[in-house]
């Protein structure tokens, strides 16, 4: 997952790597979050705090991947 360093990476099964990969190319594409810059970022660091405190289901880490892009796009300044 890009914006991550690989040796978090290997901590992960195939299994899960699938659902973090799935669920970030679903809210990159659902809110057209480019593949660049401080929103990408936020995302990714975001999804993996969240798969590591609560094994969310797929749909449910998706859910909250839209919640927080909402807020993020709220936020003065986040426009990228």
């Amino acid at each position: 997952m890009q914006g991550y360093s690989d040796d978090i990476v290997p901590a992960l099964s195939e299994t899960e790597i699938g659902v973090l990969r799935r669920v970030f190319d679903a809210a990159c594409a659902e809110c057209g979050i480019s593949r660049q810059g401080q929103q990408i970022q936020r995302l990714a660091q975001f999804l993996m705090t969240e798969f590591r405190l609560y094994p969310l289901e797929e749909e449910a880490l998706l859910t909250a991947a839209r919640a927080f892009y909402c807020k993020q796009k709220r936020k003065p300044g986040s426009s990228e």
